[in-house]
């Protein structure tokens, strides 16, 4: 299967981290299981994404919603770690889907109730 790609707005500069301690529970993994359902059906979450991060779902949605499709169902979520960097908090995740090899997706950038960070750089 290819590399899930990348739904992002630029680049992350992360200049501090926080290890999350492991088997810990992020903030974040429930917003990300419904941004990859609702993808996977082929629309893009108006109430979890802001502005930036909606138009460049909508931009790629054809693609990422075969992908998303392919890869199947979710079978774990296992937050890696989770970091600090410009006052915004950001998750990164191993993901297991069904088909496929894991893969990392990370998940920040809250403003306003909606993230505009949703990305995996590929494993």
């Amino acid at each position: 299967m290819k590399r899930l790609g990348i739904l992002a707005i630029g680049a992350l500069m992360l200049a501090s981290s926080a290890q999350a301690q492991a088997g810990e529970q992020g903030l974040y993994a429930d917003q990300l299981r419904a941004m990859f359902t609702a993808v996977a059906d082929g629309t893009c979450p108006e109430t979890l994404m802001g502005p930036e991060l909606l138009g460049a779902c909508r931009q790629q949605l054809p693609q990422m919603s075969a992908m998303l499709k392919a890869a199947g169902a979710i079978q774990s979520m296992t937050l890696v770690k989770a970091e600090d960097a410009d006052g915004r908090h950001y998750e990164n995740y191993k993901v297991t889907f069904a088909n496929g090899a894991p893969s990392h997706w990370t998940i920040g950038a809250l403003q306003d109730g909606r993230f505009n960070a949703v990305y995996s750089l590929g494993d």
